[in-house]
């Protein structure tokens, strides 16, 4: 593509909103997808979406992103069907899952006998999980929220009041607060098993997305996964885009952006490995990028340019802000065997008050098609931890000598260490392992042999989800902000500012809702539901 070439639209960013809507351009172009170019900062695609695999264990996926497809998530089900791609079915987590709170284990399930959690309840909060106490809690504000659906649920909490005030002024904890004991209080925080999930963000959007996430029951097909991995999905639509003829430009990191007097759109990328700029002009501009990526962007432009007036301007800058981005780790550990089926579970997860907060049971390597039965490598994922308790780990992730790894039959010896995105200190490991061996109760824990790690708070994700913020009305954002300012040709969409924040689910919606209002294409998956 030559500087002089002008695109029909540049893409920013090559995580699912982006890819998606480049791929959904190219079908519907009059002349294909020659004039659709996605620009990625990084050297590969998806965005949060990354799994990889573990030394010894070819065929098993290991999830550093979004790890599985919930039943509720309709959108990107019919994605994942449209694209053929394989998956498997599996708990979303319940009444299998363990527990270990206060220094007691017990199962899920043992949360209806009140002897064995070690919880100082109300006599009418006793025998109840923290999700059902969630629910209670929920539905003192919005009667019936259980049994309502998404829409009329949304509708009902954006009409709730909590002491005379909207519900979006409040955050969930002063919902908690208000119907539960304080012991109750803490149960909820540390039961949930996601700092996420019990942050304190704006109350009446954190309503709805429990109420539709973590309050029906889980069966044993309420959730997918991949079989090779949620990054099939953007590799996938890669592959589309480019037999529609649209391109995907690597390590070219978007600098600034300027409005000419033509109504096109100058853009400034820099070359990751060169340092070189180059200019590419587009009649429409998409940035398919988090909040923390549209500040830096904003922070790193030139004062008085073109790109620093848009994002800072006409109230973008507060459209952007509405939401708050939190960190999310993910640790995955190989061991020489499933160790864990020895204290009782084969699959599903632990959750703990421990800064690990919740570990995830998966794949042993000999059990998939195609593998060495006698390669009995299994994966576990060792700190799923979100919000404060990410923050315990920031000390240590990169403190001392980088962990190489161990011996392991099926592993080569001399094997190259994972990319430095995903490095993680023997400092770090040792203290999971101690962890991991106090919330099952073991003393002869096997060693991990390998270990990979994601922080997504790093720059320029800024956090593995966002919420809105207390006192936002994000319906109002989520209209305004996919196109922020009438007579300009950019636009903004991705996860963060949409209904499912946090997952793909998200990204899709937003991407769609885009593509149907302000490009005019027919609609191929559901948009938001406030967009009709």
């Amino acid at each position: 593509m030559s500087e002089d070439t002008v695109v029909e639209c540049a893409i920013v960013g090559a995580g699912m909103s982006g890819l998606y809507s480049a791929w959904r351009l190219a079908s519907a172009l009059p002349g294909g997808g020659q004039g659709v170019h996605v620009f990625e900062m990084s050297d590969r695609v998806g965005g949060r979406l990354e799994a990889i695999r573990m030394a010894g264990m070819p065929h098993v996926p290991a999830e550093l992103g979004e790890m599985r497809i919930l039943k509720t998530q309709p959108i990107v089900r019919r994605l994942v069907d449209m694209l053929a791609l394989p998956t498997v079915d599996g708990p979303a987590g319940g009444q299998d899952d363990h527990v270990y709170l206060r220094g007691r284990h017990f199962a899920a399930r043992d949360y209806a006998d009140p002897s064995l959690v070690p919880y100082d309840l109300r006599d009418d909060e006793e025998g109840l999980s923290p999700s059902q106490l969630v629910v209670r809690a929920i539905e003192a504000v919005v009667p019936g929220a259980s049994v309502l659906t998404p829409q009329a649920l949304r509708a009902a909490c954006e009409a709730a009041t909590l002491n005379g005030y909207p519900l979006r002024q409040h955050g969930i904890w002063q919902v908690l607060g208000s119907a539960l004991s304080i012991e109750a209080f803490n149960l909820v925080l540390a039961g949930g098993g996601f700092d996420a999930l019990s942050a304190n963000w704006n109350a009446a959007e954190a309503a709805c997305r429990f109420m539709a996430e973590r309050s029906r029951t889980p069966s044993a097909a309420s959730a997918s996964h991949l079989r090779d991995g949620c990054d099939a999905i953007p590799l996938a639509l890669w592959d589309r885009l480019v037999e529609k003829g649209g391109r995907v430009h690597l390590k070219q990191e978007l600098t600034a952006f300027r409005r000419g007097p033509d109504d096109c759109y100058t853009l400034t990328f820099r070359n990751a490995d060169t340092g070189q700029d180059r200019e590419v002009t587009a009649r429409n501009l998409i940035l398919a990028m988090p909040k923390r990526s549209l500040q830096r962007l904003a922070e790193r432009a030139p004062a008085g340019q073109g790109t620093a007036s848009f994002l800072s301007g006409a109230g973008v800058g507060e459209l952007i802000d509405s939401v708050e981005g939190h960190a999310v780790h993910r640790l995955a550990l190989a061991y020489p065997e499933p160790w864990w089926n020895r204290f009782g579970p084969t699959s599903g997860d632990l959750v703990t008050d421990l800064p690990l907060r919740r570990m995830r049971y998966l794949a042993t390597e000999g059990d998939q098609p195609g593998a060495d039965p006698r390669n009995r490598n299994a994966l576990l994922v060792a700190s799923y931890a979100d919000g404060p308790s990410a923050r315990y780990w920031d000390g240590v992730r990169a403190s001392g000598p980088r962990f190489l790894g161990l011996p392991n039959d099926f592993a080569p010896h001399h094997r190259a260490p994972h990319a430095e995105a995903h490095a993680v200190s023997t400092l770090m490991v040792d203290d999971v392992h101690r962890q991991v061996a106090a919330a099952h109760g073991l003393d002869d824990l096997p060693r991990a042999y390998d270990a990979a790690f994601r922080d997504w708070g790093d720059d320029p994700f800024g956090g593995g989800w966002h919420s809105w913020k207390i006192g936002v009305n994000a319906g109002d954002v989520m209209r305004r902000i996919i196109r922020p300012v009438d007579g300009e040709a950019v636009f903004i969409c991705g996860e963060a500012y949409s209904t499912h924040q946090g997952w793909v689910e998200g990204a899709l919606q937003t991407a769609e809702t885009m593509l149907t209002q302000h490009f005019g294409l027919a609609p191929l998956l559901q948009p938001m539901a406030w967009a009709s």
